[in-house]
């Protein structure tokens, strides 16, 4: 009788999961090369920057896509991304996304992989912006790979006027932050 309960509880959860997944949409860039899942009743936005190719935003969180080509003759770029991406460092957060996220205090670095295998690492960060007399506090998720002769990254975060009440805001959306981002996909060269 337990055997058959649990089955039928795991039945009932999976069609949940897969109830709520088929309520995502998928926006593929071909120019850019890259895609990126999210739920359905989220809204995209122009972005706000000339690097930023996608913006997309729930009420509460706000997903963003920056993809270009990889300079491989650029001072300090990688002959091989593969062991780059596979090798990195929580210094190579601090280089990468320093000049846009100087107070980050990235955390939670690990390494996953495109669904055919490919690297890409991910990480949480906490940051603070100062503009003119106000200070707002934000968490992100990322996603960053360079793959063949392109980069790309996706930031999920949320800001509110102190650390604690981001930290409330952020418990609740962690899930589907990560959703998002391991949902990133740059294309294959």
């Amino acid at each position: 009788m337990i055997r058959l309960s649990f089955a039928i509880t795991t039945l009932a959860t999976l069609s949940c999961t897969f109830a709520a997944n088929a309520e995502d949409k998928t926006f593929h860039d071909q120019k850019n090369g890259f895609s990126l899942t999210f739920p359905s009743d989220w809204t995209i936005q122009s972005p706000s920057d000339e690097e930023i190719k996608l913006s997309v935003v729930s009420a509460d969180l706000t997903c963003m896509v920056s993809a270009s080509i990889y300079d491989r003759s650029a001072a300090n770029s990688q002959s091989s991304t593969r062991e780059y991406i596979e090798g990195w460092s929580m210094d190579n957060w601090k280089k990468t996304f320093g000049p846009s996220f100087n107070t980050a205090d990235f955390s939670n670095d690990r390494l996953s992989t495109f669904p055919d295998g490919y690297p890409v690492r991910l990480a949480d960060a906490k940051f603070t912006v100062l503009s003119q007399d106000t200070t707002i506090h934000g968490h992100s998720r990322f996603a960053f790979s360079v793959r063949g002769a392109s980069y790309g990254y996706v930031n999920c975060s949320v800001m509110g006027q102190s650390a604690e009440q981001v930290a409330q805001m952020w418990t609740p959306l962690a899930d589907k932050a990560e959703r998002v981002v391991n949902s990133f996909i740059l294309d294959p060269p």
